[in-house]
């Protein structure tokens, strides 16, 4: 039962609909992050584990020798994720 629960709930937030979608923050998750795996709804997680998120991401992107974002996308990105991750 458990394991239905999350699995329901990773699938709610594998949507591809953002919130204010031409803000700057959603247009580097699509740009950015989509070109790797599915765009996940800001919703889908607080903002601290969006941080966390993105402390692994930016290791990922190191790992596989792709650049990080520039200052300004990952500024955008933590705004906009500020604006609309979930409680």
């Amino acid at each position: 039962m458990r394991l239905a629960v999350a699995l329901a709930l990773l699938a709610a937030g594998c949507d591809a609909s953002l919130p204010e979608p031409d803000a700057a923050g959603a247009v580097v998750m699509r740009q950015r992050c989509s070109g790797c795996h599915r765009i996940y709804a800001p919703g889908s997680m607080t903002l601290e584990m969006w941080k966390m998120q993105i402390t692994r991401m930016r290791a990922e992107f190191a790992r596989r020798g792709h650049p990080w974002l520039s200052p300004g996308e990952e500024r955008a990105l933590l705004d906009y994720l500020e604006s609309h991750a979930g409680a």
